[in-house]
């Protein structure tokens, strides 16, 4: 039977959630055939295995191992390579999908080549974390004055893109793997629709040292994309705002002793911005 939608799914040591999502995904509405692509990027706590155990109730899975080379772009594109359906939903191994996300995406995709869906972060997190990166809907803009793009947590194009771009840059990583994606999507001149009812319970890191890593990974990642885009119209950073937020952390400190959900705004922020500066460092491009 022919496969309308394929939903690619990288996982790398995903075991203690995958299962949530997995159940989330067997509880799809959507009528339509579909297969799910779970692309198994070098797991060492039995992720594959737990996997296996779903193919009674996801009977279109696929289970593939990539264990070579790492990263969630590498993943992607090889359940991409993989995939049957002319269309491609994405999504991650530690969110749990609505039940009505897919069909929702798959709608989406009837008016637009490349959508995003609507990431829920209040669910699965403690506000203190929620307080790091506030519930917004829309399409996000990241600061960056530029294009819009979703998260690949929540997305779905056709093949046609994926295919015309040539698959997501495997060189991006920590952040802007999605960001680089989409970017290039609009300016090759594919549209970009937002469907609001593709709901996405999206799962942040619980607790403060792992979101402080995340975080300076996506300072980090920045400058990168500036060398990137920078001449397609991706506003450079200026002196002014850069120093503003040091300056902003620098005010913040006398809050933080009594405040947890302080402490960890403040945490996140500077480290975004001391990887900015490393990232300045290494790609060789002023993005601070």
């Amino acid at each position: 039977m022919p496969v309308d939608v394929s939903v690619v799914l990288p996982v790398r040591n995903g075991a203690a959630t995958l299962d949530s999502q997995l159940a989330a995904l067997a509880a799809q509405t959507f009528r339509g055939a579909w297969e799910l692509v779970l692309v198994d990027n070098g797991s060492t706590d039995g992720t594959r295995r737990l996997a296996e155990r779903w193919r009674d109730r996801l009977p279109r899975l696929r289970v593939h191992a990539e264990p070579g080379a790492r990263g969630a772009n590498h993943a992607r594109n090889a359940g991409c390579r993989l995939a049957a359906g002319d269309r491609i939903a994405f999504c991650d191994h530690d969110d749990i999908a609505d039940p009505g996300w897919l069909a929702a995406l798959t709608r989406g995709l009837d008016e637009h080549p490349a959508v995003g869906g609507f990431l829920e972060r209040e669910s699965l997190n403690d506000p203190r974390v929620v307080a790091t990166r506030p519930q917004r809907a829309g399409l996000r803009d990241g600061g960056f004055g530029f294009l819009p793009y979703p998260l690949t947590a929540n997305c779905a194009v056709h093949r046609a893109v994926w295919d015309r771009l040539g698959g997501f840059d495997e060189a991006f990583r920590y952040g802007s793997d999605d960001v680089e994606f989409f970017w290039r999507a609009q300016l090759s001149g594919f549209a970009l629709g937002y469907v609001p009812d593709a709901v996405m319970h999206y799962r942040l890191r619980p607790d403060l040292p792992r979101m402080a890593r995340q975080y300076y990974d996506y300072g980090r990642s920045h400058p990168m994309l500036f060398r990137a885009f920078g001449a397609a119209g991706m506003p450079p950073s200026r002196w002014r705002s850069g120093g503003r937020s040091w300056l902003g952390l620098a005010a913040a400190l006398p809050g933080l002793p009594g405040s947890r959900r302080a402490r960890a705004v403040w945490v996140t922020r500077a480290a975004m911005c001391c990887g900015r500066v490393a990232g300045s460092a290494r790609h060789r491009v002023l993005y601070l």
